[in-house]
């Protein structure tokens, strides 16, 4: 199992959880999702780049009204959350698809089937999320993925 972190120097208290696991069950690697030279270099550190299941999961939250959001904010949050999914899937699925076999399993949030007021862009990112995993799945699922 290989968790990943965008700041491994933050890991402290996922080691700690691990406990003997880490190093023997569990690793924990360095990957930023808006960085494709890092979720390559993260995937190249796997033998055979073979993931059986891939886990998505992150994301940044971001509230209050539009007007106090700035667009360079609101771009950096749906870099992460919807093309840093999208960056990851892109790395992993041709595999998953050679190999006919593999799992994605994707965190998303409420508010991607709904909106919450002051939440605007955090839902958008969220609805971004579930249309391209409902897309996605009618391809995935003819590879058995």
């Amino acid at each position: 199992v290989i968790a990943t972190m965008r700041n491994v120097g933050r890991s402290g208290a996922l080691a700690a959880a691990a406990g003997p696991a880490l190093g023997r069950t569990l690793e924990i690697k360095q990957l930023d999702v808006c960085d494709e030279g890092s979720i390559r270099a993260c995937l190249d550190s796997i033998p055979g780049r073979h993931v059986d299941i891939l886990v998505s999961n992150a994301g940044v939250g971001m509230a209050g009204p539009l007007e106090c959001q700035s667009l360079a904010a609101m771009q950096s949050l749906m870099d992460t959350n919807f093309f840093g999914l999208v960056r990851l899937v892109k790395e992993v699925l041709p595999d998953m698809k050679r190999r006919r076999g593999g799992h994605i399993v994707v965190i998303s949030s409420i508010m991607g089937l709904q909106g919450i007021v002051f939440n605007d862009i955090y839902a958008a990112s969220k609805f971004a999320v579930e249309g391209f995993c409902e897309s996605l799945v009618v391809q995935a699922l003819r590879f058995n993925v």
